[in-house]
C-alpha cells in the first residue's frame, strides 16, 4: 500500500526538461486538453486531502481558472515554495524517478530539507494499471476518433500520395475535431516491414501493402490502433495468407482475455505467426505504452478488471509487414473491444 511508505507524493511537471503524464490522472482542464502539456508546476497528492497543484508563477493566473481536480496555489520566490512543501508534504515524500531529473530532485531536497524522498515509480505504475470509468471513457473517445479517421483515410488515399502527407492528413483531422495526436506511423511498400517506421517520402504505388499505426489523444488519454491492407486489386497470395493468420490470432486472443489470465498465456497464442519482434500488446492510457508492461513470452503478471490493453499481433517479411491492433477493456469474464 503506497500510503504506508509515504506521507505525500510529489509529481513534477516542467516543460523545459520533463513532462509527466501521471499529472493528468488527477488534473482536468475546462478546455479538454491535458494539463501536463500546457502548465508547469508540481502535483502534490495526500492521502486524506484534496490534491494540490503548485503552479509555476508564470502561468498561475490562467491555471487557477481552467484546472480542476486540485487546489491551485503558487509561490513568489524560493522561501514561499519551501513553506508550501514543508507545510503539506509530511516527513516522507514519494517521487517518480522515471520522470524526475536529477537536478530537480536535488533542488527539491534543498527546499524540503529534513524530509526523506522515496522512489515510488513502481507504485505509480500499479496505480496506472487499472482505469476508472472516466478514464476508460476518455480512452474510448480517443479510440473512436482514431477509428473514424483511419477508415476515412483508407478510403481516400490515392496513388502518388506520400507517407508524410498521409500522416499530416491524419493529424489535421484529429485537430479539426479537438483531439491531439498521440503518435502516427504511415508505411507503404517494404517500409511496412519496419516495426516502428518513421513516415517519410515514400509514394504510394498502385499495388502496395499499407500499414498505418496511429492514435488520437483526448484529455490526456491515448488511443492506439493499427490497420494493414493491400492497396490495389491484386494482393499476393502470400499477403492474404499472412493476413488470415494475424486475424485468427486476434480472434483467439479476444476469446482468451479475462481477469486472472497470465499475460504470457496470451503471448503463447502468437505461435502460428512465428517469431514476432515485439510484444503481443501493452497497457494503454495516459501514455501509448502505459502500465501494465508488454505482453511477452516471460510476462508473469495477470490481467485485472478494468485494465485497458492494446493487442497487436503481426507478421513481418522482407516484402511486407502486417499488424492489426485493437484496444480492449478487461472484464471479470472476457473483454470489451473499444
Amino acid at each position: 500500500m503506497i500510503w504506508k511508505k509515504v506521507d505525500s507524493i510529489l509529481v513534477t511537471n516542467f516543460h523545459s526538461y520533463w513532462k509527466n503524464p501521471f499529472v493528468n490522472k488527477y488534473l482536468r482542464s475546462v478546455h479538454g486538453y491535458a494539463p501536463s502539456e500546457k502548465y508547469e508546476g508540481m502535483l502534490l497528492l495526500r492521502k486524506t486531502k484534496k490534491p494540490l497543484w503548485i503552479s509555476h508563477p508564470f502561468n498561475h493566473a490562467q491555471a487557477r481558472k481552467v484546472i480542476h481536480g486540485a487546489k491551485v496555489v503558487t509561490y513568489n520566490g524560493r522561501e514561499e515554495l519551501r513553506a508550501i512543501l514543508r507545510k503539506n508534504c509530511g516527513k516522507r515524500i514519494g517521487f517518480d524517478a522515471r520522470h524526475t531529473a536529477v537536478s530537480t530532485l536535488s533542488s527539491l531536497k534543498k527546499h524540503a530539507k529534513g524530509r526523506k524522498f522515496v522512489n515510488i515509480a513502481h507504485d505509480i505504475e500499479e496505480l496506472m494499471e487499472t482505469k476508472k470509468p472516466e478514464e476508460i471513457e476518455n480512452i474510448k473517445c480517443a479510440v473512436e476518433e482514431t477509428r473514424r479517421v483511419l477508415q476515412n483515410i483508407q478510403l481516400s488515399i490515392r496513388p502518388g500520395i506520400r507517407e508524410k502527407e498521409v500522416e499530416n492528413l491524419i493529424s489535421d483531422e484529429f485537430r479539426s475535431k479537438g483531439f491531439d495526436t498521440a503518435f502516427c506511423i504511415v508505411a507503404f511498400g517494404k517500409n511496412t516491414s519496419n516495426v516502428h517506421h518513421v513516415s517519410g517520402n515514400e509514394a504510394l504505388s498502385r499495388e502496395s501493402p499499407v500499414l498505418i499505426d496511429a492514435g488520437a489523444k483526448w484529455k490526456g488519454y491515448c488511443a492506439d490502433l493499427t490497420i494493414s491492407f493491400w492497396f490495389g486489386e491484386h494482393a499476393p497470395k502470400k499477403y492474404k495468407e499472412a493476413m488470415k493468420k494475424v486475424l485468427e490470432v486476434v480472434s483467439t486472443t479476444e476469446g482468451k482475455m479475462k481477469a486472472g489470465v497470465k499475460a504470457k498465456e496470451l503471448f503463447a497464442l502468437t505461435t502460428p505467426l512465428g517469431k514476432i519482434p515485439h510484444a503481443l500488446g501493452h497497457g494503454l492510457g495516459l501514455e501509448v505504452h502505459d502500465a501494465p508492461s508488454g505482453i511477452g513470452e516471460k510476462s508473469n503478471w495477470k490481467l485485472k478488471k478494468n485494465m485497458v490493453l492494446a493487442i497487436e499481433p503481426g507478421i513481418y517479411t522482407k516484402e511486407f509487414g502486417i499488424r492489426v491492433e485493437h484496444t480492449y477493456v478487461v472484464l471479470e469474464k472476457g473483454t470489451r473491444r473499444l
